[in-house]
């Protein structure tokens, strides 16, 4: 789709900035660092992958729902360690005198589980499992990348709330299926790494990552999972009747996929010193048909051309390509 100027192990940052420009994935020239548009071919492959992630969350029960962007700086800073991780990443909004201030969300657990505590009653209510794909928003302080390293971060998020240690456990197996599924039919390799405690979301019993290899020899977390224990079940006072009729904390999980990290781990990997190679499940164009005319004959093969693009569109993304003002060989 492109052709890069730039050699791929040679120069990779350059290369990547050099092909989802030319590609039409992203414009990274917003006035605003951390920020990028975008375009057409981008838009179409986050698409894509937001779906294949959705369909295998609510294969397995996951419900879909969509909570506010904004939390109160009371809420947010329920959970100590959580408001220590990610102080200094937050994006607030001042409403002036007397008013309190605002969160944008860097994550929502936050946002959410004041609302787990009005939901979830008894056992009965359990498991409790909801995802969302929505952005969150970052105040990024090191050098922003396109795709990489950006302030607002288009991602799905799915929290579940558990009776047991065990069943919040299982969960996290059950997350990792849903992710290893997704990333192998986007053709990604990656490997599963467990952080060590200093490198563990902020709040969590322990994260688990999926970090994807890149050209430049570091790698690209696209995914992680946490186990939070009832660390937030307490700071938010979710508790539920439990089978004996007794009150309990329940035990949750949360985990996160990046997909803007999730495209850049698809075009590190499989694009070439040519530009953009895409495995056919994400590529916005997966037949292109190019007509070769003959004198004389030209409408006739335009016409048996455009039939077999229409034979092939029903199963496959098609497009003709009938411009006349470049060659066949060009094409």
């Amino acid at each position: 789709m492109s052709v890069s100027a730039s050699k791929k192990f040679e120069n990779f940052s350059e290369w990547f900035d050099d092909v989802i420009f030319r590609a039409r994935i992203v414009d990274n020239r917003f006035p605003v660092k951390g920020f990028s548009v975008y375009l057409e071919n981008g838009a179409f492959m986050l698409d894509i992958i937001r779906k294949l992630l959705e369909d295998e969350l609510e294969k397995t029960g996951h419900k879909k729902m969509y909570f506010p962007l904004v939390t109160s700086e009371e809420l947010f800073r329920k959970e100590a360690e959580h408001i220590k991780g990610f102080s200094k990443e937050v994006f607030v909004i001042d409403q002036g005198s007397g008013e309190q201030r605002l969160i944008i969300r860097p994550t929502s657990e936050t946002i959410m589980y004041p609302m787990f505590k009005l939901w979830i009653r008894s056992h009965a209510d359990l498991p409790f499992k909801v995802h969302q794909s929505v952005n969150v928003y970052r105040r990024e302080t090191k050098a922003t990348r396109a795709l990489y390293r950006v302030r607002e971060i288009p991602w799905n998020e799915a929290h579940t709330v558990h009776e047991t240690a065990a069943e919040a456990e299982k969960q996290v197996r059950e997350a990792m299926q849903i992710y290893e599924t997704v990333l192998r039919k986007l053709c990604i390799g990656y490997i599963i790494l467990k952080r060590p405690d200093f490198d563990k979301f902020a709040g969590a019993v322990y994260s688990i990552a999926f970090d994807a290899w890149n050209p430049d020899g570091k790698v690209n977390q696209v995914a992680t999972i946490h186990n939070l224990g009832r660390n937030f079940a307490k700071a938010y006072e979710i508790e539920f009747e439990k089978r004996d009729g007794s009150r309990g904390t329940p035990y949750q999980t949360c985990y996160g996929f990046g997909f803007s990290r999730v495209m850049a781990a698809i075009i590190a990997q499989h694009g070439d010193d040519r530009g953009l190679v895409l495995p056919p499940i994400i590529a916005p164009t997966q037949v292109v048909i190019i007509p070769i005319p003959f004198k004389g004959q030209e409408k006739q093969i335009l016409d048996y051309a455009s039939k077999v693009k229409d034979m092939l569109a029903s199963r496959w993304r098609t497009v003709l390509d009938d411009r006349d003002d470049i060659t066949p060989g060009e094409k």
